[in-house]
C-alpha cells in the first residue's frame, strides 16, 4: 500500500513492527516512524527523537532529536517532557539551565515519570527552602522502585535534609536501595548503623 494511502496509525504500527519484530529493520522502521511523526503522531514524534538521539535506523542528531521531543512535548507526551529536561539539565545543546530543567522535569514528574521525579528532587534539594519538596518527589519515585530516589531518601533522613532525622527511616530506604544493588547504599548504610551504635 502506498504511504499516501496508509493512515497515520498504520504507519506507526508498521514502524513498530519493523523496529521491534524479528529481523528488525531499523532503517525501514525509521522511515515509517518519521512519516507518522511528521503527520503529527505523538508517540511517533517521541520515538523518532529516541532514534535520532541513539542513531537507530538513521544518523544520530541531538538537534533533530530535540526538535521531535519538542513536538511531542507540545502535545503533552510525559517522557518527551523528561527528555527536554535532560537537555537543559545536562547542557546537551544549550547552556545548562536549571530553571528550564525544573520546568520540564516538573511536568514529567506530575505525569508519573519516576526518573523525572528523582531528577526534580535532586535539583530541588540544592535549595534549602525547597528540600521538603525534594523529599516529596523522591518518595514518589521510590514508590515506583527508583533505587536512586531510595538512596537519596536514606541520606535525607540520616542528615535531616527536608525531614527530621530518623535513623529508622534512613535504614529503611538505604536497605531498599541496597536490595537493588545501588552502588553507594552499602557504605551509607554502614555509616548510619555505626553512628547509632553505642558501646556498653
Amino acid at each position: 500500500m502506498p504511504q499516501s494511502e496508509r493512515t497515520v496509525e498504520e504507519l506507526y504500527e508498521q514502524a513498530c513492527q519493523c523496529l521491534q519484530g524479528e529481523g528488525s529493520s531499523y532503517e525501514k522502521g525509521f522511515i515509517d516512524l518519521k512519516a507518522a511523526a511528521d503527520l503529527g503522531h505523538i508517540k511517533a514524534q517521541y520515538n523518532v527523537g529516541i532514534c535520532l538521539q541513539q542513531g537507530l535506523g538513521t544518523k544520530a542528531s541531538m538537534e533533530e532529536a530535540y526538535h521531535y521531543f519538542e513536538l511531542a512535548a507540545k502535545q503533552g507526551h510525559p517522557r518527551a517532557y523528561y527528555m527536554l529536561g535532560c537537555y537543559f539539565a545536562l547542557g546537551l545543546l544549550f547552556p545548562i539551565s536549571e530553571d528550564q530543567a525544573l520546568y520540564y522535569f516538573h511536568l514529567a514528574a506530575e505525569a508519573g515519570i519516576s526518573d523525572a521525579q528523582y531528577n526534580l528532587g535532586v535539583l530541588l534539594l540544592k535549595e534549602p527552602v525547597r528540600r521538603e519538596e525534594a523529599v516529596h518527589y523522591f518518595k514518589l519515585a521510590a514508590k515506583q522502585g527508583n533505587a536512586d530516589a531510595e538512596y537519596n531518601l536514606g541520606i535525607c533522613y540520616s542528615q535531616g535534609l527536608g525531614v527530621m532525622i530518623s535513623r529508622d527511616e534512613a535504614i529503611h530506604y538505604l536497605e531498599r536501595a541496597l536490595k537493588q544493588k545501588h552502588p553507594k547504599a552499602a557504605s551509607a548504610l554502614e555509616i548510619v548503623l555505626m553512628a547509632a551504635y553505642r558501646p556498653t
